[in-house]
Order: C-alpha cells, then structure tokens, then sequence
C-alpha cells in the first residue's frame, strides 16, 4: 500500500556499527529533504528506509553502506553519496524520487510526473453518482453538467442530496466503518454469546461522519445515537437482560460514565471486542493507531519508540530485540486503555460492566505516550490524536480511497494535502471534504 505513514523516526540501520538511528536521524533528513513523503509535517517515514521493521529495503541498505561513523554524525555524507544511485533500480535516481514524493526503497512505486490532466465534469458525475448515491448517472444527469454554464454548481448540488440519502447515511458510511468496527454476529447483539450490542458503533460512526459535524467527535464524542437517529445522552441501558443458558448474554446498551467516553474507541463494543481479558490491551490501542491515525505498527509505521520501553509490564517476553523495536512504541501506546474493562465475567453478569472504567483496573494509566508526548489518559490520549495531523491525513485518506480505490499517487500529492490541511477551516466536516474532494483531478481528470 503506498502510504508512508508517519513514524517520527527510523528505528534502526541494524547491522551496522555504527548504532541505532535516533529522532535526530529524521530532523536530519527532513531538513535536507523537506519535499520528502512524510517530512510536510517534519515526520518521516520507517517505510522509506524499511520493509518491516527492522528488516532494510534496498535504500536503507544503500545508507547503511554508506555511513562512516555514528548516524548522526554521518548521516548527511551517506545521503549525499547515495542520491545519484537508483536503489530499488526502477530507473529513478533516490533523489529523484524524493523530490517527488516517491519511495526510493521500492522498486513497485516510481515517481510521476505531472499526469497533465484535465478536469472533466461528466467523469466527475459517474463517479460522484456511484460512490455516493449508490446508483449510476442518467443520461439526462451527464448531458445536464456537460451543457452547464457553471457545471461544478450542478455536481456540488447533486452530492448535497447524495449527503443526505438514506443510501450515504445508511450504507455507504456503514461500509466505511468496517474495518474499524469488525463486526462479529455471533458475540454481537442477537448473537450466542453477546458481548456488546455493535449497532451504537455504525450508528455514532455515521451520525459524526455527516450533516457537517465535526470529525473529531470519532474520538471524543460523550454521547450516543438510538434507533432513530436522535442523540442520546448518559449511561444507556442493555436491551436484553443478563442470560445463561442457550445463549449467554454479557453486555449491552453502554454503560460506560459519559465522562470516561472518548468517541468510538470507548464503546462497549471495542473495547470489549478488542482488550478482552488482556491486562494491558495492545490490540485496543494497536487497532486505534491503525483505524484513526493511519499507522500500521505491523508493517513499522509510527514506530515512535520510548526510552527505557518495553517495560513488559504484563510478563509477555516483548523485551527481546524483535518484538522490542516495535513494543517500545505499543506498550506506551497502551497504557492509557488499561483502565478501561474489556470482558469480565465475574462481574459482567450481574452489573454489565463490560467497557466500563475502572482506575484501579492496573497501575499503568498515567504512564503512556503518544506522538512523543506524555498522555494522562485517555481522554488526553485521545485528545492528542484527534487534533494532530495524523488524524487529518487519515480522514482525508478514507475518503480518498472510498473514491478512487487506492492511495494518493505521488503526482496528486499536492491535491491530496490541500485535502487534510483544509480541514480545521471547514470545521472539520466530512461533507465539505468530500465536497473539496470531487473537485480535484484524481476524481474527475482525464488525460488533455
């Protein structure tokens, strides 16, 4: 997937001798090359320099090789010495491809020059019509925008009634919530053994995602949507009562104190789905760094490691050299989460409290990082996340992906940035991205 996703540093040169590289690594190399993918907001990424962490690609073996002392010390003489050299020899010199937002490690991704397209309003309404109405344009619909005195007034028009169609609300949104749901039948409500009730989470998803509201409620929202659709506050009662038997109900409603809530990564559903019984849930902050930042710990994105770190807190073995490079990240990351309840069934039954709060849950709350940063909590945490650039680009990357089925090429860098900077001046609503969006020449270029 081409998405460089910001790690604030690179890990390692491993193998080398001449030690680890260090945050200073990246301020070093965003310095000589601001254009680089990445370095727009002085973050640069593992991924240049790495297939997975800590395994090299082929530039990051170049600078390897190139370096003549301590990282830091050297780093610039390696990368003045490497920039003639095709690394992933894809026919592009690695200063070529940093200066056009490519991957000078990659030989599958080559930049691109300026694609010289030319905006098409008739291609941008059989694709607005597609993705957000759910059905295909009508002749009448193409030859309407292409006789238009003003035919971007006409696509503006016709995808505010899309915004506002059940089909958007009801099932576009929903097919975009997914991934960060994972909805399982079978432990949801309704199912053999219910451990929450996921229709709150596609519910609040698509309530926060339109109408203009604010994106950043996906990590702070203190409320709840019901059936309806109308907002509901407080503590919202289980449906069904507590069952043993056939089937075997845990959870339900949402039960979690309004001033514990942090949007959609502190519905019963997640956290229960996600932390379970773990001490420490890894795979509840993991799966928010992913869904809601962008960053893929697994393939060595964001890896933002933490002095002293991993601890192993809960006994897990992550101190050994392969699993530290990349716990040294998660295990900071996680803290914050350990005072949340995944799945208890002791006490479940009887006061459903799974994905509530508890501060005695375990000692480690105020101990996490996030961006490099220390965190309280996790309203903090998610505090951090939702007004960082991260988050923006990570928005803005859904819808771009929703639209035209992969990420930003290197040539529509330029769009796409426009895209996610944009965003704090429309209030951070999605419509007005997605209004943004349908102007730009990935979505309605064809070649001049």
């Amino acid at each position: 997937m081409r998405r460089f996703l910001v790690g604030s540093l690179w890990l390692s040169l491993l193998g080398s001798s001449h030690a680890l590289a260090t945050s200073a690594s990246t301020d070093i190399f965003c310095q000589k090359y601001p254009k680089a993918l990445g370095c727009e907001s002085k973050q640069a990424s593992c991924a240049i320099c790495h297939t997975a962490v800590p395994s090299l690609n082929a530039y990051g073996d170049d600078i390897k090789g190139a370096l003549t002392g301590p990282i830091d010390a050297t780093l610039i003489g390696a990368l003045d010495k490497i920039e003639a050299l095709d690394s992933d020899e894809d026919g592009a010199s690695n200063i070529t491809e940093i200066e056009h937002h490519s991957a000078p490690g990659n030989g599958s991704i080559k930049p691109e020059a300026d694609a010289q397209l030319a905006y098409d309003p008739v291609i941008a309404m059989r694709r607005l019509r597609a993705i957000y109405c759910g059905n295909p344009a009508s002749y009448e619909d193409l030859q309407k925008v292409k006789t238009a005195a003003d035919p971007k007034a006409i696509l503006h028009a016709e995808l505010n009634k899309c915004l506002a169609s059940p089909f958007w609300k009801g099932e576009a949104l929903f097919r975009l919530a997914d991934k960060k749901i994972q909805p399982l039948s079978a432990i949801g409500f309704g199912g053999n053994v219910v451990i929450a009730d996921y229709r709150y989470d596609y519910r609040l998803f698509s309530y926060i995602m339109s109408d203009d509201h604010d994106v950043r409620e996906l990590l702070s929202a203190n409320y709840h949507i019901d059936e309806s659709g109308a907002r509901v506050e407080g503590v919202i009662a289980r449906q069904e009562p507590a069952q043993v038997g056939q089937r075997i109900v845990i959870g339900g409603g949402q039960p979690l104190d309004p001033t514990r809530r942090a949007g959609m990564i502190t519905t019963q559903w997640f956290l229960a789905f996600y932390t379970m019984f773990a001490p420490l849930p890894r795979n509840t902050a993991s799966q928010t760094y992913r869904e809601y930042l962008g960053m893929d710990i697994a393939k060595g994105e964001g890896l933002m490691p933490v002095a002293n770190e991993p601890r192993d807190v809960d006994a897990r073995n992550v101190k050994q050299a392969d699993c530290a490079v990349c716990h040294s990240t998660l295990d900071p990351l996680s803290y914050a989460f350990s005072t949340y309840v995944g799945i208890e069934t002791v006490q479940a039954f009887l006061f459903n409290s799974n994905g509530t709060y508890r501060a005695t849950r375990q000692p480690w709350e105020a101990q996490g990082q996030l961006f490099g940063q220390p965190v309280t909590n996790l309203l903090d945490w998610a505090t951090k996340a939702r007004n960082s650039d991260p988050f923006k680009k990570n928005i803005a990357n859904m819808f771009f992906k929703q639209a035209l089925s992969r990420d930003p090429l290197p040539s529509e860098q330029g769009e796409f940035e426009a895209l996610w900077k944009a965003l704090p001046d429309d209030a951070y609503s999605a419509n007005k991205l997605i209004h943004r969006l349908i102007e730009t020449k990935a979505f309605g270029g064809k070649r001049s």
